[in-house]
């Protein structure tokens, strides 16, 4: 796989020092979070999901609290309200009464549909966002072990390597990642940092001894 960084993606965000990576990427990590919008045909709980997707996160969390006092084991409701719980908190805390029931939330959610990695993956950006990195990258590999062809949650383990300066391993699991969904290429504006301190890309930008060009003995 051809690892060079496009000139678009390159240079479409400045990595100078003290630009903070999950300052850079936090809203698309809560956009992330959310369940998939369409998997309910329910038209009370696809309200409350737009509702959510809009940015109205405390119309949202009434109506999914309303929907849950119906059908109070809906995974899928319990997921997006945690979610909501989440991203209402300006910066939210791990002693927040929100936090506090949306990790009880996604644990309840898991156990109820153990075959489904939404709710696990869900708590993992929490995780992250609370800034428990180790217990986030647990929750991304217990995802991917239901499910391993999630790049999301590959991305998020990339990233979390990233901020952690594992730079070859953030490095293989943005290239896996890439390879689930190319999509994502636009949200790897950190790769030729990482690449750089790894030793893999010049000042120039050009690619030296990445383990997975032609003709490299430890690739």
């Amino acid at each position: 796989m051809d690892f060079d960084a496009p000139s678009n993606v390159r240079h479409s965000c400045d990595l100078r020092p003290g630009n903070d990576l999950r300052a850079l990427t936090r809203e698309r990590r809560r956009v992330a979070a959310m369940p998939l919008f369409g998997r309910k045909k329910d038209k009370e709980y696809q309200e409350a999901a737009r509702l959510l997707s809009e940015g109205r996160t405390e119309e949202a969390s009434g109506k999914l609290r309303k929907f849950l006092g119906k059908h109070p084991n809906d995974v899928n409701a319990m997921v997006s309200l945690a979610v909501a719980l989440v991203q209402v908190q300006k910066e939210p805390t791990l002693d927040s009464p929100n936090t506090q029931e949306a990790l009880v939330l996604l644990e309840k959610a898991a156990e109820l549909n153990p075959r489904d990695p939404v709710a696990i993956f869900n708590k993992g950006v929490c995780q992250r966002n609370l800034g428990l990195l180790a217990k986030a990258l647990e929750s991304f590999e217990a995802a991917l072990e239901i499910e391993d062809r999630l790049p999301l949650a590959l991305l998020h383990m990339a990233e979390i390597n990233y901020e952690l300066e594992n730079w070859e391993k953030a490095i293989d699991l943005a290239r896996l990642a890439l390879v689930r969904d190319p999509g994502i290429e636009g949200a790897l504006t950190w790769i030729p940092d990482a690449m750089k301190k790894a030793g893999y890309m010049d000042e120039e930008g050009n690619v030296i001894n990445a383990p997975w060009e032609e003709g490299n003995p430890d690739g």
